[in-house]
């Protein structure tokens, strides 16, 4: 037998065949333009958009490190710093207190001296921006901008003198008065911690007589060549450490769960990305080629072999590949690369430094191979059946007819569109699932979008707008906040709620009944005050050293803030019992919860006071009292009780909430009541928010981006697949038309299909998109926030695709009617 050589017959007919379905060929490279636009830029922009998650989380800690040390020695330093698992370890120690500046009182400003690995490696990440350098000499101090807030500094400039008072900590000096001190600003940063603090030179660190292994002052921070560690790992670092005392290793023993679970959770969504590209362009393919199965049976009659007709198809194939392919990387890239960064760079001119995304080529290869991988699998069906089909069962190929017999109806075009829809159950389902994962995907990113919105995590983590703190509350007893103060504030236009915080110092004999399980767990605590046994014999004697080192605050709040407490109690207090003083609630003290003293009768004596008081501790609560007593359990009751046991009870603070959160107006008027004050200090959720500005703006860009580019891909996915089905149901369609159905009714037979898709898939998306966003919210709620889903952006999507459902088939249908019927009955391929 001589070997015939038809290659070039076979490349000639896909070439024929190629031309003859010019439009169903742009309906499959636009297919695969979108799939692999899909994979490259959601992956691209979703990984510059978790790695701006990962720094504005680092920058709300306020340093960069994995695992804390307490109280480090030299030779724990050491040690650290030669494990080959450790890449940094860096001493950090708190050494003073600023009390106040320029005579004004300030919060409490803590200063910190770092060495040079700490501020290298774990400081200056975690900074959104610096201006100077690390302090040198003595006078030299550098500043958070929360703390030059605090002072009244609001147009800082280096070199500028700052005259304070503070109180070195220093663990064998107990100063009663602060230290005067004048220090040079030598530069000043931005965090997101909302906290006052500073850094000051080692000489100033030295003289303050404080040491890295003082008590709570003093850590090592660890940073890890690999970020991830089990518990196994931090046992291993604290026998290899030899940790004496008091010393604790920090670390997050749930580190690698919490990895895996989170990572778990990326690949679903990675996998469903996957699986929607695959079905997207599967479903194209198999339209399209099984189409022409037909015209493959033909070419089966004048001797084409199965192997030669499989080559026509997967020539094709590689052709669509070679011009979808190259313009969906190039259209990831462009976006990833250039229209971002220019939205940043309009947005604001600040984040234009943005524009230097990382271009990654695995992704264009994964992109790449993953898009070609699903062309062919997506012809392989239609492949087979046209290889393996005779010339006359091809001729007579339907695709899968409907079943069963034809019923009347009233509603008979809505009978025709669902019996159309499910003739071929097997393409139905695949449409189906193709539109309904688009959709999950979607409902799923744009609950995690939400979940990372700036002001969301502050609204949770701040239970207020504004707090105004009176610093002079706790020694001179000053009635700043006074009622009159306070009713100006409640009339401030935008202010919906102020809550007052009342504070007072008390003292509590020794009730063993009440808190005798409470001293115990504290002394065999981390924090235990000294020798128990001799503590608690001179505090039982009513020794005046003890009952010193064992008063406390009793905190008062108003009605409004009883719900609040009642809430951390877990909703267990009576509040006509507690409105009466009856019953009280005691706070956790450095996490020792005091809960054997709940149900107890509790006797308490104001501190200049001889009347002894007695309450009903009704549960533990939080503190919502910034000021600390000694070493037993603040004490809440309510304003009323507190005023009938005390004639001038002082407002230590108030809580402020708005109409509006964020209201920079609102905010303004309260500040300018109390401008002339000098005592008082402000925590502003506004203030937070403005700190954390430019990256909220980067990643609601990123954000939007990829709920814009999925929301884009969901209706482009859509509208290629009605216009797929349409563009191959031609002939059938002017079939219909020719025995008298009317092109009005086979345009409300497709509007009403594309309805039933588009209903079936918002149905199907719901069902499985709420308990898969669930899930991936929890798996990444950091701030334990509440679940919810965007209602207005998921609702808007929908009626945007049902809006398509119903008017795209029957559009592509009159494009097509511009052909004769006569036209159109003959047409082959097209």
């Amino acid at each position: 037998m001589v070997k015939v050589d038809n290659q070039k017959v076979i490349f000639q007919i896909a070439k024929t065949t190629y031309k003859a379905n010019k439009k169903r060929n742009i309906l499959t490279i636009i297919a695969i333009v979108l799939t692999t636009f899909l994979i490259i830029s959601i992956l691209g922009i979703g990984i510059g958009y978790w790695n701006m998650l990962s720094d504005r989380s680092v920058k709300m800690e306020g340093m960069d490190y994995d695992i804390e040390l307490t109280e480090p020695t030299e030779k724990q330093v050491e040690a650290a710093g030669n494990m080959e698992q450790v890449k940094y370890a860096g001493v950090n120690v708190k050494c003073a207190i600023i009390e106040s500046a320029y005579e004004k009182k300030v919060a409490k400003t803590q200063l910190f001296w770092a060495d040079q690995t700490c501020w290298r490696d774990q400081c200056l990440p975690a900074f959104a921006s610096i201006e100077g350098a690390y302090p040198q000499k003595k006078r030299d101090l550098l500043l958070s901008e929360s703390a030059l807030k605090d002072m009244g500094i609001t147009d800082p400039q280096p070199g500028m003198k700052i005259p304070v008072t503070y109180y070195p900590l220093n663990e064998r000096k107990n100063l009663i008065d602060p230290l005067s001190y004048e220090f040079r600003l030598c530069g000043f940063f931005k965090d997101y911690t909302g906290r006052a603090r500073g850094f000051v030179s080692q000489e100033f660190y030295q003289d303050t007589g404080a040491k890295q292994t003082d008590f709570t002052q003093g850590s090592l921070k660890i940073t890890l060549n690999n970020s991830l560690y089990s518990q196994k790992t931090i046992l291993n670092m604290q026998e290899a450490l030899e940790l004496e005392n008091k010393q604790m290793l920090i670390a997050d023993d749930r580190m690698l769960t919490d990895f895996i679970k989170t990572m778990a959770v990326l690949l679903l969504l990675l996998l469903m990305i996957f699986a929607s590209g695959y079905l997207f362009i599967y479903n194209t393919l198999y339209i399209c080629v099984a189409k022409d199965i037909r015209y493959y049976g033909q070419l089966k009659t004048v001797g084409m072999t199965s192997v030669q007709l499989k080559k026509i198809i997967y020539l094709q194939a590689v052709w669509n590949s070679g011009f979808g392919i190259p313009i969906g990387l190039l259209a990831g890239l462009l976006t990833s690369v250039k229209v971002i960064p220019a939205v940043l760079a309009m947005v604001s001119p600040e984040l234009s430094s943005i524009a230097e995304f990382e271009v990654q080529p695995l992704l264009f290869v994964l992109a790449a191979l993953f898009s070609l991988f699903t062309v062919f699998a997506g012809c392989r069906k239609p492949a087979l059946i046209a290889g393996d089909c005779s010339p006359i069962e091809a001729a007579r190929y339907v695709g899968m007819p409907a079943k069963g017999k034809a019923r009347k109806s009233v509603n008979g075009l809505r009978v025709m569109a669902w019996r159309n829809m499910f003739r071929d159950k097997k393409q139905a389902v695949i449409i189906l699932a193709s539109f309904v994962i688009s959709l999950v995907i979607f409902l799923t990113i744009l609950v995690v979008i939400q979940e990372n919105n700036a002001k969301r995590i502050l609204d949770e983590i701040m239970s207020f707008d504004l707090k105004i703190l009176n610093e002079a509350a706790l020694e001179e007893r000053q009635p700043i906040l006074t009622q009159d103060k306070i009713d100006e504030v409640s009339g401030v236009e935008g202010v919906s709620q102020v809550r007052k915080v009342y504070s007072d110092t008390i003292s509590i004999p020794y009730q063993e009944e009440v808190l005798g399980e409470f001293y115990k767990d504290l002394y065999q605590s981390r924090y235990s005050p000294g020798n128990y046994k001799e503590d608690i014999s001179g505090y039982k004697q009513g020794q005046a050293l003890q009952m010193n080192l064992f008063k406390t605050r009793i905190v008062a709040i108003d009605e409004a803030g009883f719900d609040a407490l009642n809430k951390s109690t877990k909703n267990t207090l009576d509040r006509e019992q507690f409105e009466a003083g009856k019953i009280g609630v005691l706070c956790p003290f450095i996490g020792i919860n005091p809960k054997d003293a709940v149900g107890k009768k509790m006797t308490f004596s104001l501190e200049n006071g001889k009347e002894a008081h007695t309450i009903q501790i009704a549960g533990v609560g939080e503190n919502p009292a910034y000021f600390a007593g000694g070493y037993t359990p603040e004490l809440i009751v309510s304003e009323k009780f507190l005023k009938t046991i005390s004639k001038k009870p002082i407002v230590e603070l108030i809580d402020v909430d708005y109409s509006q959160s964020y209201d920079k107006t609102t905010e303004r008027s309260i500040k300018e009541i109390f401008q002339n004050s000098d005592s008082l200090s402000y925590e502003s959720k506004l203030d937070r928010y403005d700190q954390m500005l430019d990256t909220e703006k980067q990643i609601k860009v990123l954000g939007t981006g990829i709920g814009l580019i999925l929301a884009l891909l969901a209706v482009l996915n859509f509208v290629n697949m009605m216009a797929a089905g349409v563009q191959n149901r031609r002939q059938e369609l002017a079939a219909l038309e020719s025995i008298g159905m009317t092109s009005k009714q086979i345009k409300k037979t497709l509007s009403a299909e594309g309805l039933g898709y588009g209903v079936i898939s918002i149905i199907g998306a719901l069902i499985l998109g709420v308990p898969v966003s669930y899930m991936v919210f929890q798996s990444m709620n950091l701030y334990n926030m509440s679940f919810s889903m965007p209602i207005l952006a998921n609702a808007g999507l929908f009626l945007v695709i049902l809006l398509i459902c119903m008017i795209v088939p029957p559009w592509i249908y009159r494009v097509s009617e511009k052909e004769s019927i006569l036209e159109r009955l003959r047409e082959e391929g097209e």
